[in-house]
């Protein structure tokens, strides 16, 4: 009896270690740091959260409103919906004004920022590359750094040496080829160029004179008409229209293009004119 005593007793032991095991290897919640009472009190923590709810809760009203919208297919009122965004806007109003009332007392600072490095951290932001700057740098380095990995350090100190007296170079080349670009060209000093380029004197000539043939032009319009000996000469009139187109008077005048211009009657050659006149006369 003794022994079936022990083997119960054993028995009912082991759900117990068991439990306690289990309990052993369960984490443990982590203490939540909360915040003193009086802080919380200072920054109006529950007003702002109050304001919050409710603003993700006018939020979902709305975003629920489309949803039967878009399943009953039917058009919302613009009325309606400008309605509610004020309502949103307002909640949203009134939590920024919250917070700003209490931001003005209080600094917060970054985990790795305190009150004497804070000064600095601007700086520190303003001199940061831009992040596709800080990627392309850091693949650059990776790239110069990846033929190295394999020797010794002192190898690669020397190597490094090696690249950086390259650039070197290839720098100062650079800057004793644009100082030689500056004196010749004169580039950042009040003197003009030492060496002015002469031209031609027939080549001067021949600009100076195709400058003065366009003031000209501009001026008084010189060289736009065309001279006299080029200009058509209009011919006479053919002899069958002298008699029919003059008059006895003398002259007359004809409009052209080029200007007014006299044409005297050109003597006729037909001996039939004569008579025509002769027999007018007589009737």
């Amino acid at each position: 009896m003794a022994a079936m005593e022990g083997v119960v007793q054993s028995q009912a032991q082991i759900p117990q270690q068991q439990q306690q095991q289990q309990q052993q290897l369960q984490p443990q919640p982590m203490a939540v740091e909360r915040l003193n009472e009086a802080v919380q009190q200072q920054l109006n923590l529950q007003s702002v959260k109050t304001r919050a709810l409710s603003l993700s809760k006018a939020i979902g009203r709305i975003l629920d409103d489309f949803n039967n919208y878009a399943r009953t297919n039917t058009t919302p009122k613009w009325q309606d919906i400008l309605g509610q965004y004020s309502m949103v806007n307002l909640e949203l109003f009134n939590i920024v004004d919250e917070i700003k009332k209490v931001s003005k007392a209080f600094v917060v600072h970054p985990k790795n920022v305190n009150a004497v490095n804070s000064l600095v951290l601007p700086v520190m932001l303003s001199s940061k590359l831009l992040p596709e700057m800080e990627v392309d740098d850091n693949s650059k380095k990776e790239l110069l750094l990846h033929g190295m990995q394999n020797l010794p350090i002192p190898s690669q100190i020397e190597k490094l040496k090696t690249r950086i007296d390259m650039i070197g170079a290839a720098c100062e080349s650079a800057e004793k080829i644009l100082a030689d670009t500056r004196k010749a060209y004169c580039f950042g000093t009040r003197q003009g160029p030492s060496i002015v380029p002469t031209l031609d004197k027939a080549q001067a000539s021949k600009i100076q004179e195709q400058e003065n043939m366009l003031r000209a032009a501009v001026n008084s319009g010189s060289g736009l008409r065309l001279p006299g000996d080029q200009r058509q000469i209009t011919p006479a009139l053919p002899v069958h229209l002298v008699d029919v187109l003059t008059t006895g008077d003398g002259a007359q005048a004809f409009s052209e293009s080029s200007g007014m211009y006299l044409k005297n009657p050109a003597p006729s050659s037909n001996p039939m004119s004569g008579q025509s006149t002769l027999l007018q006369v007589a009737s």
